[in-house]
């Protein structure tokens, strides 16, 4: 998956690139039906190209004739009115290569984000840094699962509760957005969603409904407890994929408006262990006053 979303960044650089050049080839089109500046600018590509050869053997370069060569490039650019004309390319660090020195772009870096973001399943983002300013109590939670983001998630899963409105929307958003900063492969869900396709899975046994979720880097579960719960299908598949996750050190971030003791009463005991597994998981309660983090 991350193969592919990388590849398809570099495709969208790429083809920045080409359109960029078709754009300068059109401007300097009059200049290529000009005999002589064809003529220039082959003398100037020859000498180019031979002065790198001389370079290469310890032979001293003819650079006054290449200069000249060019020079009269330029001249040429000036009578038709593209004096200074030069590709415009979107990135003028790589010139819409992707890489510049061996490294990756920020451009690429960027687009990789973007790619990341368009197949999350988030709408919109937020930034830590902008809601800890604004957050007042919840500032610590917000710190934390800042923290949390840019660990090596020893504690996999994260459980997110409270009711409507206090900031667990918000909290993810900036979460994802720390996420897809560093790179991650990221995947939102909602629980009644989820259940629905557990539902085709079950009966079909397409696996790759249930892979997604199985594999996936980071998956966000949203609103867990609003699904509907199918006969020998959701609370079978709701342990599967988090066992499976537990087990691969995948991290999971689950919201909900379950405290932990309606939870237990929702979920079968197998599901609840795994979530609130106090040495891989922490739990955060919001109820619009009272912040609490549970290790």
């Amino acid at each position: 998956m991350k193969q592919e979303i990388v590849r398809n960044a570099m495709a969208i650089i790429q083809q920045r690139k080409r359109e960029a050049e078709a754009e300068y080839d059109k401007k300097m089109a009059p200049l290529f039906c000009d005999e002589e500046y064809i003529q220039t600018y082959k003398t100037y590509t020859n000498l180019q190209i031979e002065n790198a050869r001389k370079l290469a053997y310890g032979e001293s370069p003819d650079e006054k004739s290449e200069q000249q060569a060019l020079d009269k490039i330029e001249r040429m650019k000036i009578k038709y009115g593209l004096g200074g004309e030069k590709i415009n390319y979107s990135c003028k660090k790589c010139n819409d290569e992707g890489y510049k020195n061996g490294q990756m772009c920020t451009c690429l870096k960027k687009e990789i984000s973007r790619q990341i973001l368009k197949n999350s399943g988030f709408e919109e983002l937020k930034d830590f840094e902008v809601e800890i300013k604004t957050s007042g109590d919840l500032a610590p939670v917000y710190k934390k699962m800042q923290e949390w983001c840019n660990s090596d998630f020893k504690k996999n899963l994260i459980y997110i509760a409270g009711p409507i409105g206090v900031g667990k929307t918000y909290l993810i958003r900036c979460m994802a957005n720390e996420l897809i900063k560093r790179g991650k492969i990221i995947k939102m869900v909602s629980a009644p969603y989820m259940s629905i396709e557990f539902k085709e899975f079950t009966k079909y046994q397409d696996t790759e409904i249930i892979k997604k979720y199985i594999e996936c880097e980071i998956l966000f579960i949203d609103d867990l407890g609003t699904e509907t719960m199918f006969k020998n299908s959701t609370l079978e598949n709701i342990y599967f994929v988090l066992n499976e996750r537990k087990i691969r050190k995948l991290p999971t971030i689950i919201t909900s408006n379950l405290d932990l003791n309606d939870l237990k009463k929702t979920y079968e005991e197998r599901i609840y262990s795994r979530i609130v597994d106090r040495n891989t998981s922490i739990t955060i309660y919001l109820d619009g006053h009272d912040k609490r983090i549970k290790k």
